[in-house]
């Protein structure tokens, strides 16, 4: 989507108003927000009041409370999905909201603001909170895409309180593209407690545009939330399954046919991964097999540990399958991990490229694996798609799918990455007949909080050429543009990928060990010797 033009104001009660700014409008108009839940979701957490207003009665917040929102959307002039980080400076305390790390508070219902943690997750943009007095830090956020809001010193007095208004920015241009994640929990699985709709919300202000719900061989019904929230424009949902092998490993497929329940079609009582997959494939046909944290060594849950692959030989234990599409080569709830257990991402991203070298072609993909709501936020990292729409009111479970098998999908935990060889996208083939010469375009996009300094080319698993992001900061985000020639000598596969000194900041979330800032594009494969067909180039063979 492109960007968008940019106004900040900030009122500090009893402070003169830099520049009148309008009321933030309540969001979008929506026509189903009726109080009666589905019976499908009678035996899951709903926590949204059942007397949610519609916009054209939605009221302006009351007079009382001590901290009062108000965001627009910079482009369109009205209320959308972001996130409030609010932290104590010169001497306040942080405040807290929620029940737990899981489980939020609604601070202000009419609104539709959750508390959880230190963050307020505003549907509309808008909140009206009660925060004891003091200074605080405020930062509001929408993903990746948008310039932070970045209030360094707000005193919030006993008696007016205080007011922060603004407009979010949209400076990173993804058009045609849609921001997705598909690894993420919530009540239905075991081992989370995240009601659906504090999900979808938790979604909806990272700034994901789609997401497939991927709970431990179990499935709910998110299309209820989305509609009480108002949020059917913003986000769209797949059903999905998280295939939950252990032992051997597991899967993410999506999306799956109505009706299909996986806590019975989808079991995995079968003695090996190709017999499991086998029969995902013939009661999904249209799904994307999706191998989850294919290494993790403090539980047999990740296929490739299990099945002892050595990237460096390309040998294993057990054989490889091919019944997979793409694989989660970058899973945030790693950072969580014991250090003395855990892969690090570039471990995983040298593995997945190994298995290329081997002619095993699948989609590399970036999820979060979140299970919580204070801690670890879905969306960091994420994976872009291009697809036929860029509109999430509009794109459907088809489209996506079709990007992911494609190939045309990038993933990031920070800046926005895109690139050609040859005019070709990501997931495509150049066919040569006498050069041995490509042109290798790379277009780089970040903001403040997304750090990036290097960008990789890297053709069958070798660093062919680096370059370093200098552009200045023009409006918020740093845009560079390289043309690369790379000469090839064989068959090859050519992706470009992202470094950066510094992780990304707090809007990653609060893991154990910070967040690397990194993107990577999905290759393109280049036919070299003119015969009509890619050739993998096997392990130890460079470009």
């Amino acid at each position: 989507m492109r960007p968008a033009s940019f106004v900040l104001a900030l009122a500090l009660l009893g402070c003169s108003d830099p520049a009148p700014v309008t009321t933030v409008d309540a969001g979008a108009p929506t026509d189903d927000l009726g109080p009666n839940l589905p019976d499908a979701l009678d035996d899951v957490p709903w926590t949204q009041p059942d007397d949610v207003p519609s916009r054209a009665d939605h009221p302006r917040p009351p007079p009382d409370p001590r901290l009062r929102v108000f965001v627009r959307d910079g482009d369109r002039g009205e209320g959308l999905p972001c996130k409030l980080s609010l932290r104590g400076v010169r001497g306040t305390r942080d405040p807290r909201w929620g029940r737990d790390e899981q489980v939020g508070h609604w601070v202000d219902p009419d609104n539709l603001a959750l508390g959880v943690g230190r963050w307020v997750l505003m549907a509309r943009g808008r909140a009206a909170i009660n925060v004891p007095p003091g200074h605080y830090r405020a930062l509001i956020t929408r993903g990746g895409e948008y310039s932070p809001l970045v209030f360094d010193d707000v005193e919030v007095s006993p008696t007016d309180g205080a007011e922060l208004r603004g407009d979010l920015q949209r400076v990173v241009d993804t058009e045609g593209e849609l921001a997705g994640e598909f690894h993420v929990h919530s009540a239905p699985s075991f081992d989370s407690d995240v009601p659906l709709d504090q999900r979808v919300l938790s979604l909806a202000v990272e700034g994901v545009e789609v997401f497939a719900s991927t709970d431990h061989d179990a499935l709910g019904d998110f299309a209820p939330a989305i509609r009480r929230l108002g949020l059917e424009r913003h986000i769209h949902w797949i059903r999905g399954d998280e295939i939950t092998a252990d032992g051997l490993g597991h899967f993410g497929a999506m999306p799956l046919p109505p009706g299909l329940d996986p806590a019975v079609s989808l079991t995995h009582d079968e003695p090996t991964v190709t017999a499991i997959l086998e029969r995902a494939r013939r009661l999904a046909p249209d799904a994307v097999i999706q191998l989850n944290h294919p290494m993790w060594n403090s539980y047999p849950i990740g296929w490739w540990s299990v099945a002892g692959f050595d990237p460096a030989t390309g040998a294993s234990r057990l054989a490889l399958t091919d019944l997979f599409d793409a694989v989660e080569v970058w899973n945030s709830h790693t950072l969580d991990e014991d250090p003395a257990v855990n892969v690090e991402v570039d471990q995983v991203i040298d593995a997945w490229m190994a298995t290329l070298q081997l002619g095993h072609v699948t989609t590399a993909m970036g999820n979060s694996d979140t299970h919580r709501l204070a801690q670890s936020p879905p969306g960091w990292p994420r994976s872009y798609l291009r697809v036929p729409t860029d509109d999430p009111a509009r794109v459907n479970d088809a489209m996506v799918a079709g990007a992911i098998l494609a190939g045309d999908v990038s993933l990031t935990s920070g800046p926005f990455l895109r690139m050609t060889v040859d005019g070709v996208r990501p997931g495509g083939t150049v066919s040569m007949v006498r050069e041995r010469t490509v042109t290798v375009t790379v277009e780089v996009q970040a903001t403040t909080a997304t750090p990036a300094d290097l960008v990789e080319v890297i053709v069958n698993r070798a660093v062919v050429a680096t370059r370093r992001i200098d552009a200045p900061l023009d409006r918020g985000v740093i845009r560079q543009r390289w043309e690369l020639p790379v000469t090839l000598t064989r068959d090859a596969w050519v992706l470009a990928r992202t470094r950066a000194a510094m992780p990304v900041g707090e809007a990653g979330g609060a893991h154990l060990r910070p967040m690397e800032s990194l993107a990577l594009v999905n290759p393109v494969f280049v036919d070299t010797d003119g015969d009509g067909r890619w050739s993998a180039p096997g392990i130890g063979n460079g470009p």
